[in-house]
């Protein structure tokens, strides 16, 4: 098989390179060879591959299904069935591990070539509408590529629920390049990968939909902010990106929404590019690494060579960014793709598009790759009519990577600490207080019991372990608060015990008690003061007079706010506090005045200050 994958290679190369030079002799755009169509075809109807891939070390596989006929793409459903594409028109299904005998839907489609059943993807309201999309050949005249969606029914599709999404232009006699990818974005917009049909200068034009990445509303409408929305017409105006030869695979990052072209090159590059709206990505003009600013190179490149360096068509693209991690966490983020003639898998460093390393070797012919919902890699060997999982069956040693964090609580109320930790499950965990184990604890997250103050300082950390060793976490510290009395509101003295009481001055203080029917100045600037005495007000060490406010309210309940001056012991009365107060400019005419001072947030009584009319600020 591998004598025949380099035949392919070397006819496509010779042949390629022959038409390329003929092209350009003429001055025509480099044309498709269709003998190495026909030699990928033999390639395609040999029997299954028997041995199995090479991989990592710590890495297996699984064969999950087998007997597939001429199988060409696939998709994990929410409910974590695995659909597949046959070119035939089936669509299988694979539950539970076992591929049912009976397929969800079979479509009479043209499997001439490049051409069938091509590309699925799910409704994202999949639990509620039952959404299944297709993109498929229509078998009737004139032949064109459809995308279809389907309700489900269980494991079959509803007899006449399909709903024509796009049809897209009219083939040509070629039956190659037609893409056929799909996939739903972040932005709930359906994404189709749509090849240029042998014909490389449909990817230039804004006239038809060959040779593009399109984009439309999932019920086949076009959304008006498509980049070429309002220079294209007609259904063109789902154009999102143009500029490609047969982009059959594409993948979005599913926590970015960061989207990768892999699109098949002719004769010297295989491509992944950036999906971005509006892009140019160069085809028939370039192919590969581009100087020509117009057109948006790729991301990453590699060339058509011996099996073990080269590759001839591009397939598969998954990144790794599954819910849950099976692979070791340096694998998370990376970008999976494969080459359908080399037989290999290797994953990509999507921050500077370096390939990070080889990761698979020896697939018979992978088209499709996926990650699945435990965090596994699956692939699509069409070669063999199966599909594998590889999977790391190494353990991993536990990781902390979320650390117990610092507690504080009140006296008597319990303290939460929680780890989390990566590694081969099962993990276990046991928690300990200043070094010692907590009998109980195994648990993610420790709730002491209700806290008292002697547990202020206590350290928590929890060591995780499994069959291949053990991580402690950092400590946390516990602090535990003890509620203090609120503190004696103060009191200011009158000369009456009642709310209305008058406020003693420093003329009742040394006198005979008479109301404040006039207000007194302090000092020189001639702004009225008033002196009041209170008990229960003393002022912490190093506070100031700032930690006692003043407010007045006047009969409208409108409050001003007074400053206050001065806060000293009076002399000779350790028990006695005097506040000085300047009254607000704005307290003119006469009445009363209700005066309370607050001191840490302690309200003291409320004391009135009858006033006569006039201006407080008059000397």
């Amino acid at each position: 098989m591998v004598n025949l994958v380099r035949a392919v290679q070397n006819f496509s190369r010779t042949n390629s390179t022959a038409t390329t030079q003929a092209a350009r002799a003429t001055g025509s755009a480099r044309r498709f060879v269709p003998g190495v169509a026909a030699l990928v075809l033999t390639l395609l109807s040999l029997p299954p591959a028997s041995r199995a891939a090479t991989l990592p070390g710590g890495f297996g596989e699984t064969l999950i299904a087998n007997g597939l006929s001429a199988p060409t793409a696939m998709a994990f459903a929410p409910d974590g069935r695995l659909f597949v594409c046959q070119q035939g028109g089936q669509l299988r299904v694979i539950k539970n591990g076992v591929l049912l005998p009976t397929p969800f839907l079979s479509l009479a489609v043209d499997s001439q070539g490049e051409r069938g059943l091509l590309g699925i993807t799910f409704d994202l309201d999949f639990f509620a509408n039952g959404y299944v999309y297709v993109y498929y050949t229509v078998n009737a005249s004139p032949r064109h590529n459809r995308v279809s969606r389907f309700t489900a029914a269980g494991d079959s599709a509803v007899a006449g629920s399909e709903t024509v999404i796009l049809e897209l232009d009219n083939l040509s006699g070629a039956t190659n390049h037609n893409g056929g990818a799909m996939h739903f974005g972040r932005d709930g917009k359906l994404y189709v990968a749509v090849g240029e049909n042998a014909t490389p200068s449909n990817a230039q034009t804004l006239l038809n939909l060959l040779g593009k990445i399109l984009r439309v509303n999932a019920d086949g409408t076009i959304p008006a902010d498509n980049p070429f929305y309002s220079t294209a017409s007609g259904n063109n105006r789902a154009i999102w990106a143009l500029g490609l030869r047969n982009p059959f695979t594409f993948a979005f990052q599913p926590e970015t929404g960061r989207m990768f072209i892999n699109d098949v090159g002719q004769s010297t590059y295989e491509e992944i590019n950036d999906g971005i709206a509006g892009a140019n990505y160069g085809w028939p003009n370039s192919e590969g690494p581009t100087s020509n600013a117009a057109h948006l190179g790729p991301l990453h490149w590699y060339g058509r060579g011996p099996v073990e360096t080269g590759g001839c068509a591009i397939t598969g693209g998954a990144f790794y960014n599954p819910a849950t991690s099976q692979f070791p966490s340096d694998y998370v983020g990376s970008y999976f793709f494969a080459d359908f003639c080399s037989g290999w898998i290797r994953r990509l460093d999507p921050a500077n598009g370096n390939v990070v390393s080889g990761f698979a070797s020896s697939i018979s012919s992978p088209v499709d790759l996926k990650i699945g919902p435990d965090g596994s890699l699956y692939y699509l060997a069409r070669g063999s009519g199966a599909v594998f999982k590889i999977q790391y069956t190494a353990t991993v040693a536990p990781v902390v990577s979320a650390h117990p964090a610092n507690q504080i609580v009140a006296e008597g109320q319990p303290a939460t600490f929680s780890v989390t930790a990566t590694g081969t499950a099962p993990l276990s965990y046991q928690w300990q207080r200043d070094g010692t184990n907590i009998a109980g604890a195994n648990a993610s997250s420790y709730t002491t019991p209700p806290t008292v103050a002697a547990d202020t300082g206590a350290r928590f950390r929890c060591v995780v372990s499994n069959s291949s060793g053990n991580a402690t976490s950092n400590e946390a510290t516990l602090t535990v608060t003890t509620p203090q009395p609120p503190p004696d509101a103060p009191q200011l003295l009158t000369e009456e015990n009642s709310t209305r009481a008058i406020a003693l001055d420093s003329v009742t203080w040394f006198r005979d008690p008479f109301p404040l029917s006039t207000p007194f100045n302090f000092s020189a600037d001639g702004r009225t003061r008033v002196m009041l005495f209170a008990v229960n007000l003393k002022l912490l060490p190093g506070e100031t007079s700032s930690a006692v406010s003043a407010e007045a309210i006047d009969s409208q309940q409108k409050v001003f706010p007074l400053g206050v001056e001065a806060v000293a012991t009076y002399p000779g009365f350790d028990w006695l506090t005097y506040v000085v107060v300047r009254l607000s400019d704005e307290l003119n005419g006469g009445g009363d005045v209700q005066l309370r001072i607050k001191v840490r947030g302690v309200s003291s009584n409320s004391v009135a200050i009858k006033l006569r009319g006039t201006t407080i600020g008059a000397p």
